[in-house]
């Protein structure tokens, strides 16, 4: 009976490994390092298990470089507002977020910003419910600011 359990026991801990390695992203990327990145958008799917953007960015020298960034699910995503027309092609981004171990042109995405200044949150973080927490702190800190230029606009009248 032992030996029987132990197999078991054995088996079941070799299927977690695997599981536990997807889902860490410092298996696939650089996660103390952040980098950002200048490029404009090829493509943008909203997909299952992690989105994808694709995107060019273009090198000092010229070279136009082809990158990819993984980010949340989909659902994640779409409970935020985000839809496949999110991110249209030819859309200028600078885009933040780990790097790929293995070299190749790819992060795994935190934060993208628009041309116009438009923070895009949704990257591939634990902490979505944290962000979206964050996000609603800012804006009613910036509400409170603009309320209180107002008012104080009203007293120098």
């Amino acid at each position: 009976m032992l030996n029987r359990y132990t197999a078991l026991l054995t088996v079941g801990l070799l299927c977690v490994t695997p599981v536990q390695a997807h889902h860490n992203p410092s298996s696939h990327y650089v996660i103390k390092d952040m980098v950002t990145v200048d490029g404009v958008v090829t493509k943008f799917r909203l997909i299952n298990p992690h989105a994808r953007i694709y995107f060019d960015v273009t090198t000092p020298e010229g070279e136009v470089q082809k990158w990819f960034a993984e980010g949340n699910a989909a659902g994640i995503l779409k409970r935020r507002g985000w839809t496949n027309d999110s991110l249209p092609p030819g859309t200028p981004i600078k885009i933040s977020g780990y790097p790929a171990r293995d070299g190749k042109h790819a992060l795994d995405w935190k934060v993208i910003e628009l041309e116009d200044g438009t923070v895009l949150r949704g990257g591939n973080t634990v902490g979505a419910e944290k962000e979206m927490l964050l996000d609603d702190i800012d804006k009613r800190r910036r509400q409170q600011q603009s309320a209180e230029g107002s008012a104080a606009g009203d007293e120098s009248s």
